[in-house]
């Protein structure tokens, strides 16, 4: 096990304070001819107290480059610049389709998860709205053809989400066309006759 010694020690004291510990490990090697690894001289000085007498706290009246900031501190070269639109921006009108294959519009309306003014909508719902107002409460707008990509406003239909259970229980996407209304119109009477159906059960 190396020991440094006392000749070390006082030489290390000496020469510290006029270079840097990268330094004085290279100069310490040469001068004693060794080949003391960098972690070992810096551990030495450190166990023998030996300081370089160099003072690197603030002095009085100095004053820190982010005085007065608070928080952000400016941009840098990554930032967005002012007008610069995200890669995957969409503008007003641009459409896409969901997961669930319902078309979805850029409306200008407020988000109301970000607050930014514009979102997307479904598009059906919007064509809806822009006729009729607002969906009301507990209700959703349906095509009454089954065709989610025909927007004729004809084919628009508004039923409460109870119409809808019962609705969906009869199948009425795979209806044929002929048979739809008369689904719809038995769905809207089990909905306000409060029946609750169940496939493959009768009603209670």
């Amino acid at each position: 096990m190396f020991k440094y010694l006392p000749e070390h020690i006082a030489w290390l004291n000496k020469n510290y304070p006029l270079m840097s510990r990268k330094e004085i490990t290279v100069a310490f090697n040469q001068h004693f001819k060794l080949d003391r690894p960098f972690n070992s001289v810096v551990a030495c000085i450190k166990n023998h107290h030996i300081t370089s007498g160099k003072d690197c706290r603030f002095k009085k009246g100095c004053k820190p480059w982010n005085k007065g900031v608070n928080g952000y501190i400016g941009a840098n070269k990554t930032s967005f610049k002012k007008g610069n639109l995200p890669h995957n921006h969409k503008p007003l009108w641009s459409e896409r389709e969901n997961k669930d294959g319902y078309i979805e519009m850029s409306v200008p309306e407020t988000n109301p998860y970000t607050g930014f003014h514009t979102r997307f909508k479904c598009k059906h719902v919007w064509l809806w709205e822009q006729e009729n107002g607002p969906t009301p409460d507990g209700c959703a707008i349906i095509f009454k053809d089954g065709d989610n990509r025909n927007f004729d406003l004809s084919n628009l239909e508004h039923v409460t989400r109870g119409e809808l259970l019962a609705m969906n229980l009869h199948g009425y996407k795979k209806q044929p066309e002929e048979i739809k209304p008369t689904v719809l119109a038995l769905a809207r009477l089990e909905a306000k006759a409060g029946f609750r159906t169940q496939p493959g059960r009768g009603r209670v």
